[in-house]
């Protein structure tokens, strides 16, 4: 039972991202509008605003999900020491299916394979450049042992 707090940064990060999955079209459609005309305001953009919202949109994605990824990490680190990276990749997975599920039932908005699969790259990307500087680190210590 104590491990379970290792366990709540996922839980909220999964509670962020059924709530955006809850907005309807028009919010979640807003949203990405305000970043765009905000970065708009700040950078020259490189793209039409459609092409950009869209490119927003999948990044935001993908950085949710990588840091829920990551999260995941952190709870499986603490309760078991094998395939910690591919439980947790598969778990995203699992987790971007049943988001993109769950945005069936809100207006405006439809579930898409595509998405699920947008949101676990995102996860394998963050979940790949820990694993390689931790394991990175594991062997420079391993070299200054022998020193």
């Amino acid at each position: 039972m104590k491990k379970i707090k290792y366990y709540i940064p996922a839980m909220i990060m999964l509670c962020v991202i059924f709530g955006f999955s809850a907005q309807n079209g028009n919010d979640s459609g807003h949203l990405s509008d305000s970043i765009y005309y905000f970065l708009q305001a700040h950078v020259p953009l490189p793209f039409a605003k459609d092409t950009m919202t869209f490119v927003i949109r999948k990044c935001a994605h993908m950085t949710e999900f990588g840091l829920l990824g990551l999260s995941f990490l952190y709870g499986f680190s603490h309760s078991f020491s094998q395939h910690l990276y591919k439980v947790s990749l598969a778990l995203v997975f699992v987790c971007g299916c049943l988001d993109e599920f769950h945005q069936r039932f809100s207006a405006g908005r439809s579930p898409s394979l595509r998405d699920a699969l947008i949101d676990t790259t995102g996860a394998l990307i963050f979940l790949s450049i820990t694993y390689f500087i931790t394991h990175r680190q594991k062997r420079e210590n391993r070299v200054l042992e022998k020193v």
